[in-house]
Parts: structure tokens; C-alpha cells; sequence
């Protein structure tokens, strides 16, 4: 079957694969028309179209992080970082709100028939680029951590970034249109390790605070770069920047003080700097 020029997904695919977890493989079968639809894959969020002021325009790809679809994780170093309970797409369950219908339905799209999803990908990019050319920013890990770059390659007039926790990724990568920042965690001894290693090396870090700056609450670091006011990380230098925890309550973040978590506190900010200095 063929929806223009793109292949459509079958009841039989679904029931045969092994790449899906079981809840989402009858979300799927439930959800067969919806996943063959004519949705776009790409979209915004608040944050990104903060870039506007700047002059860009941001598209970015939201799938669903890490296993919660998918049999083999999307987020490679979501373990060793201690991202998962975290995750800014993980709350809820699974397909109950539009964003998480559509996060699922692109990624078993992803999965399952990837011919279609990267032709759909190829253009809708386009599109955006012949109206928006060089102020248009692509983000295709905006809750997943995928290596894209060879995709990416085959695009070299569009500009992308991301942010990764695969240190290798950020080492190995050659791409002039392709931006990626250190995503750092605090988690546990590895992680921070890993994260002076990138701040050290002159990557640029993003360090994500337990803290929205209420009440009683700590305030970000005045040593940081301010990642918040916009995402367009590709116009920072290779720096270090801070972002506030989004959602939650005072309450939370105040229980999540003295547990491992990927967001930093005041105490392992200090245990980071401490490494870092020590070269």
C-alpha cells in the first residue's frame, strides 16, 4: 500500500515486529489509521520559538525517549546518566495527550518503516528551508538521543543541532551544519567525570539545575551562561550554561536534593568544578 509517494504501515508489520514494547505494539494496532496519517513529523515548542527574536526558526522532532516505545533505547547514555524518571516527555502514560499521541505515533514510524520516515523528514526540511534558508535551525533530538549525523550529511545546507549524552558523538563529529552540545549529569561519579571531560576539552555543556529559583529555593550559578533565554545553543561559544528545572513543584525538587539525580545542586556543581580545576 502507498500513501503518494510513501509506504504505509500494515496490521502485520505490527504484530510481527520485535522492535516495539508490548503496550505500544497494541497502541499501534489500535492506532493503525493514525500512523498512516499525513501528520507532519516535525514541530516548536515555547522555548524554541524564543529563537525568533533572533531571527531563526526552529523545527524540532519530538519521539518518545530512550524504551518507552521502542525495545532498544533511543537515549544511549540515558542509564549511565540518570535521565529516565526525569525525562521531559516521560511524565503521563503512554498516548493519553496529543504531544504523547504523536510523539509515539512518530516514533514507531521510526521504527518500523524508516524509508518513509526520513523521505517525510527530507521534506518537510525543505520545505522549511526554501522558506526560511539559512535562519532556519533543525533539532532532531529534541527527547531522544539518536545518532542522525549520517542523515544530516546528506543535508549539508540546512543547519542542525542538538544536545547529546554520548560524549563520543560530540568527538567524533565532522559536520560544519551539524551543532552539538555536551548534555551533562550529575548522577553519579562516571557522569560527572564525563561532563568535566567535555567542559575540559572545550565543548560546550548544558547543565540542568534543581532549581526554578521560588522561594527558599537556590539561584543558578552566576559562572554559567544562561541557556534558557533562547535554545539556539549554536550561537554560544564553547561554554558552560545553565538551565532551570521546568514543571514540577518546590516540593519535588526539594525531595530530589539528596538523591542522584542528572540535575545539578549546588553541592555537585561545586564536586564538578572541583574536577574540572584538576584538570
Amino acid at each position: 500500500q502507498h500513501t503518494g509517494r510513501h509506504t504505509m504501515i500494515t496490521l502485520e508489520q505490527i504484530e510481527s515486529t520485535t522492535l516495539l514494547q508490548t503496550n505500544a505494539q497494541q497502541w499501534a494496532i489500535d492506532n493503525l489509521d493514525y500512523i498512516n496519517s499525513k501528520l507532519p513529523l516535525l514541530g516548536s515548542s515555547l522555548k524554541v520559538e524564543k529563537g525568533e527574536k533572533e531571527g531563526y526558526y526552529t523545527s524540532i522532532l519530538y519521539l518518545q525517549p530512550a524504551n518507552k516505545v521502542a525495545k532498544v533505547t533511543l537515549c544511549a547514555g540515558a542509564k549511565l546518566n540518570g535521565c529516565l524518571d526525569d525525562c521531559l516527555i516521560s511524565s503521563g502514560q503512554l498516548g493519553m495527550s496529543v504531544a504523547q499521541r504523536a510523539a509515539t505515533r512518530r516514533t514507531i514510524i521510526y521504527l518500523l518503516d524508516s524509508k518513509r520516515f526520513y523521505a517525510m523528514l527530507e521534506s518537510e526540511i525543505e520545505k522549511r528551508h526554501a522558506k526560511y534558508g539559512d535562519k532556519l535551525a533543525v533539532r532532531l533530538n529534541g527527547t531522544s538521543d539518536i545518532d542522525f549525523s549520517a542523515f544530516i550529511a546528506t543535508m549539508p545546507h540546512v543547519r542542525f543541532y542538538d544536545y547529546s549524552k554520548v560524549y563520543r558523538r560530540l568527538e567524533r563529529n565532522g559536520l560544519s551544519n551539524y551543532d552539538i552540545t555536551y548534555s551533562g549529569s550529575a548522577y553519579n561519579d562516571k557522569a560527572l567525570a564525563i561532563t568535566a571531560r567535555a567542559a575540559i576539552k572545550g565543548h560546550r555543556v548544558a547543565l540542568a539545575f534543581n532549581t526554578a529559583e521560588r522561594k527558599g529555593e537556590f539561584k543558578m550559578p552566576s559562572n554559567v551562561a544562561d541557556f534558557d533565554t533562547t535554545d539556539l545553543r549554536f550561537l554560544d561559544g564553547n561554554v558552560v550554561g545553565g538551565l532551570k528545572f521546568k514543571g514540577g513543584s518546590v516540593a519535588k525538587r526539594a525531595a530530589m536534593m539528596d538523591k542522584a539525580s542528572f540535575f545539578f545542586t549546588p553541592a555537585t556543581f561545586d564536586k564538578l568544578n572541583n574536577i574540572i580545576a584538576r584538570g
